[in-house]
This record gives C-alpha cells, structure tokens and sequence, in this order.
C-alpha cells in the first residue's frame, strides 16, 4: 500500500506542527499537563529531540514539497528561541 507523494511530504510537517503543538500548550496550560511531567523528566536527554523535529521535520517537508511549510519552520524556530531564552533567565 502506497501512500500518495504529498501524503508522504506531509507527514514530517505535521510531526513539526504536533511537537510546536505540544510546547505551546504546555507552557500556556501548565496546571493541565503536570500529569505529563514525570514521563518528560523520564525521557531525559532525549527531549532535545522534540525540540529539534519542531524544526527539523517542517523543513524536510518544505525543502520536498510546499513551500507553506516553511511557515511552520519559522514558527518552530521562534518557539526554540523563546525555550532558549526562558532557560538562560
């Protein structure tokens, strides 16, 4: 079964869009995911690695097909800066 070949460009954006999803919800909604905490302080080191998809994935997906999704790009990498910001305050 093979998928169409904007279905496949697709998918690594969305993956971007979900991990930029996820942040933003849990710095707004802190109270609503403290249930997630002890699972995110299990993941340890490799929590570097849902903030570099946010960036990276959007930019397979742009560099393969639309260029829309440098967008999401932009925006991943505004969400990384403002991480980086709120860890060295």
């Amino acid at each position: 079964m093979d998928l169409p070949q904007h279905r496949r460009i697709s998918i690594p954006g969305l993956i971007g869009v979900v991990c930029i999803a996820f942040i933003w919800f849990a710095r707004l909604f802190p109270r609503s995911t403290t249930a997630l905490r002890p699972v995110l302080n299990g993941l340890g080191p490799l929590r570097t690695l849902v903030v570099l998809a946010m960036v990276v994935m959007p930019l397979v997906a742009a560099i393969r097909g639309s260029q829309w999704w440098f967008v999401v790009v932009a925006a991943g990498a505004t969400t990384m800066i403002a991480l980086l910001i709120q860890a060295n305050a």
